[in-house]
């Protein structure tokens, strides 16, 4: 008499580490028309999304903030630098405030609005320095190095008008951008394709496990509770089969 272990769905059980692998498999190959129907969507939504990206150029100016206060180089310490950090995050701020924003909308008729400008600049301090840096992206480079000038001179017009600070320098003013920003086409292909199989085979797991039919005897062995003694065959089958062979 053949033990359990020699059982597996039609006819052979293997250990467990192995049955749990195959039984993965056999999941993926039994829904692989469910994995194919929901991976082609996305990976064709992932190529067109990378094939329509638009070009886009970043614009990109630096400039100095500082306490208003004359140190050397020899006096000027980590208190005094600390000091005018935190200056830089605040001036940040004030640069993308909505006065100066609507002005640099006005002034170049710039079809967004005011949210869409501060979301296309950038402004952020350089670590451990006293310098900023305003970044603005734009389909044309023109406009992105002229919006980002123009954003940076509103910028010091209205510390010197709230604060009646002269601290502010322009360190580099921006210039027209010669290349766009890459698309990374590539990048977002491989990961909509690995996106596209990662959710196929998800949901291919999730109709299995919904799934209420049994395949195999460990199925059986689970609702009843007992162990199984052996597999009976299909005797109608069987002699179906004998009786063509004697004909």
């Amino acid at each position: 008499m053949r033990r359990k272990e020699d059982f597996y769905e039609d006819g052979i059980y293997e250990d467990e580490e192995e049955l749990d692998l195959m039984d993965l498999v056999f999941t993926l190959l039994r829904r692989w028309k469910l994995i194919t129907l929901i991976a082609i969507p996305i990976f064709a939504l992932g190529v067109f999304f990378a094939m329509t990206r638009p070009t886009v150029y970043k614009a990109e100016m630096t400039m100095m903030v500082s306490s208003g206060r004359n140190f050397s180089a020899s006096s000027l310490d980590g208190g005094e630098l600390s000091v005018n950090q935190k200056l830089a995050t605040t001036y940040a701020e004030i640069a993308k405030s909505n006065a100066i924003l609507k002005n640099v909308i006005k002034k170049y008729d710039l079809d967004t609005s005011l949210g869409g400008l501060r979301g296309s600049v950038t402004i952020a301090p350089v670590e451990d320095t006293e310098l900023m840096q305003l970044t603005y992206k734009n389909s044309d480079p023109a406009l992105a190095a002229a919006v980002v000038n123009e954003i940076g001179n509103e910028f010091m017009l209205k510390v010197r008008e709230v604060m009646n600070f002269q601290n502010i320098k322009v360190v580099e003013p921006a210039e027209i951008p010669r290349e766009a920003l890459p698309k990374k086409r590539a990048l977002i292909i491989a990961i909509s394709f690995v996106l596209s199989i990662m959710m196929g085979c998800m949901a291919a797991f999730i109709v299995e496990f919904f799934f209420c039919k049994l395949r195999k005897p460990k199925d059986i062995e689970k609702i009843l509770g007992t162990s199984m003694l052996g597999m009976v065959p299909d005797v109608s089958l069987s002699l179906a089969d004998g009786g063509k062979d004697g004909k």
